[in-house]
């Protein structure tokens, strides 16, 4: 008897077949990250005890020895022919790949295409999307999407901007039976452009690989395709079934091809093949401590939650007063807002002649989705802040800023709606007029700026990928338990290995893997504050760009790990200045005040922050001139 086994990123599928090649017993079965402990016990299994040869295809490292190791394409290509002799497009799409092969008419090879190094498309995609909406796996949420006859339009180009999607489609009221349906229609989406765009190609495709079992994107793939899409029940066991049987014509070929047969393996059961995994840890970087960076003690700041905002006190009442001067009724202030697509952030800067550009009071609070209802708690904030300080403050002038400025802005009445580059070059230029680069890593964005003279003289931003992004590190500290406010001090001080810094998806996949090979908590968090800084690096910004004056902001910038890790990869002081978290706010802010300038007060168009927001009447429509289906809000006041 012949085993194949077929070890993907996610899954182990083994196959038996007897000497004819007819299939004997099959299992599948997700490893989770611990591919040897899985194979140990499917080969403790009777039948597959008795194998006498061993076929592997693998996406791993050898983990277990093998008579023959086929090419996992031959190994799938073999498994598809034997229910589709006609082989002609095969569409194999497992955890971290999917790609499209072609043969000609007499079934040879004739070319590929697959993904990037981008799991957008690929079953880890959707696995990672079933545990956020609460199901068991990505199993059952291709069986709740069957059940579904509406789905929103997710755009599943990226798992972190997903996250954004779903709240969407959450709190525009479609069921979880919908939403898993737009996931998986999503996800056929992605796939058909990247292999099938410009190309279609003719006659049947075979469906393989893990997510063949997922209807819903079958019957997508086929509407986009338009010809039909076949799949066979044992399609996620191709490549083990391949391997099979390569390793069995490999044992039966000429005498002058033929695969020796190995006697001594053969006597030796298939468990005691697998070869021992290496308790050495291996470490790729240095310990994360801060040496020469500008980094303040955020510890020590005045804050207090109201209405779910934090708000922030930069200056007491008795700074807002004077010396030797009664409170004032009014306080002269510059307004703020900067929305961002995971939190919105307001400030107000003193509007007097003494402290003009001053932070007084800072607000933060997280967008959920709905930027409104952001916008909303934090004028609740600030005038419950009113109310404690027995102030109230006078606008002057009020700027927006972030994805959401100009909806936002539009309903407020801001004087200035300005992109966040230059928002975030204005504060960081005033806060350190030397500033050559701006580091900025956001909830799901990251933008490289270099200044001169403080005038922008290139900036860059992250592509639909949110890998390296504020959102990414939060996952993680979920993922081992513990929360983002602790990250930074676990992370300092300890070496790191080395984990990918490609995609979010595949960093879970290699944090798993670390986590499962006994390093540390902290050791993983450090990988994953390296991954972040490389892949900033490398997908973002322009390093020989990288100038000595080197300003890192957003809220990211408060872990101080990660600048760290900027510090100890560039070898150059970064600075972070106690508004990092608020510096597009604070950019919006000095513009609107230098905007007004020669402006009377009563000019300002700020409607004020007792607008009853709820008042609002908000409809929302969706594009769909492209794949993105961007959601248009229209709001009348």
């Amino acid at each position: 008897m012949i085993l194949g086994l077929d070890i993907g990123s996610v899954a182990v599928g083994c196959v038996l077949v007897d000497n004819t090649g007819k299939v004997l017993e099959t299992e599948y079965r997700f490893h989770e990250g611990k591919p040897r402990r899985v194979l140990e016990e499917l080969l403790l299994q009777s039948n597959f005890r008795d194998a006498r040869s061993i076929g592997v295809t693998a996406t791993s490292p050898e983990i277990i020895r093998a008579d023959l190791y086929p090419d996992p394409r031959t190994a799938y290509a073999s498994g598809a022919r034997r229910f589709f002799p006609d082989l002609s497009t095969l569409l194999v799409v497992g955890g971290e790949r999917f790609e499209r092969i072609h043969f000609d008419e007499r079934g040879r090879y004739r070319g590929l295409k697959s993904n990037t190094s981008c799991a957008a498309g690929t079953g880890s995609f959707l696995d990672q999307q079933a545990v956020r909406l609460g199901l068991a796996d990505s199993g059952e949420l291709s069986d709740r999407a069957l059940e579904a006859r509406t789905a929103p339009n997710i755009a599943s180009r990226c798992s972190v901007f997903a996250k954004t999607d779903l709240i969407h489609a959450q709190q525009e009221g479609y069921s979880l039976e919908a939403i898993c349906y737009g996931l998986c229609r999503g996800l056929a989406r992605n796939i058909y452009d990247v292999l099938f765009g410009g190309e279609p190609g003719e006659g049947p495709v075979v469906f393989a690989g893990g997510v063949s079992k997922n209807e819903a994107v079958r019957r997508t793939l086929e509407e986009l395709i338009g010809r039909p899409v076949d799949s066979h029940p044992q399609g996620h066991l191709f490549g083990a079934l391949g391997a099979a049987l390569e390793t069995k014509t490999a044992l039966e070929s000429t005498p002058e091809n033929r695969m020796p047969a190995n006697e001594e393996s053969a006597a030796v059961p298939p468990v005691e093949r697998i070869i021992p995994e290496s308790k050495d840890r291996e470490y790729s970087f240095e310990p994360l401590t801060l040496q020469n960076s500008e980094y303040p003690d955020f510890s020590g700041r005045v804050s207090r939650y109201c209405c779910e905002v934090e708000v922030e006190e930069y200056q007491r009442k008795a700074d807002l007063q004077g010396p030797g001067k009664a409170r004032p009724a009014e306080v002269p202030v510059f307004l703020g807002i900067d929305v961002g697509s995971t939190s919105t952030k307001a400030i107000l800067t003193a509007g007097d002649e003494e402290q003009s550009g001053d932070p007084l009071f800072g607000f933060y609070t997280r967008t959920g989705g709905d930027p409104l209802d952001a916008i909303g708690r934090i004028f609740q904030a600030i005038r419950d802040t009113e109310a404690s300080q027995e102030l109230r403050f006078d606008v002057r002038s009020a700027g927006s800023t972030g994805s959401g400025r100009t909806f936002i802005g539009n309903i407020i009445g801001a004087d200035l709606i300005l992109d966040e580059i230059t928002a975030h070059a204005r504060a960081a230029c005033s806060l350190k007029p030397e500033t050559d680069t701006i580091i900025e890593i956001g909830g799901q964005d990251a933008k490289f700026t270099t200044l001169k003279d403080g005038n922008v003289t290139f900036s860059q931003m992250n592509s639909v990928c949110a890998a390296g992004t504020g959102s990414f590190l939060e996952e993680q500290a979920a993922r081992v338990g513990i929360g983002i406010t602790d990250f930074a001090q676990l992370a300092e001080n300890v070496s790191a290995p080395l984990a990918s810094d490609r995609c979010t998806v595949f960093m879970e996949r290699d944090i798993n893997h670390l986590v499962n090979r006994g390093y540390s908590v902290r050791e993983v968090l450090a990988a994953a504050v390296h991954s972040v800084t490389e892949n900033y690096l490398q997908k973002v910004a322009d390093e020989a760009a990288v100038g000595s004056h080197i300003v890192f902001q957003g809220a990211t910038a408060k872990n101080r790990a990660l600048v760290a890790a900027f510090e100890q990869r560039l070898d150059r002081p970064i600075t972070v200045s106690p508004y990092c978290h608020l510096t597009g706010a604070l950019g919006a802010a000095i513009l609107a005040a230098e905007e007004a300038a020669e402006l009377r007060p009563e000019a300002s168009s700020f409607r004020g922050f007792d607008l009853d927001l709820s008042a609002v009447s908000v409809r929302t429509e969706t594009c769909d001139l492209c794949t993105n289906h961007c959601r248009i809000t229209i709001a009348s006041i």
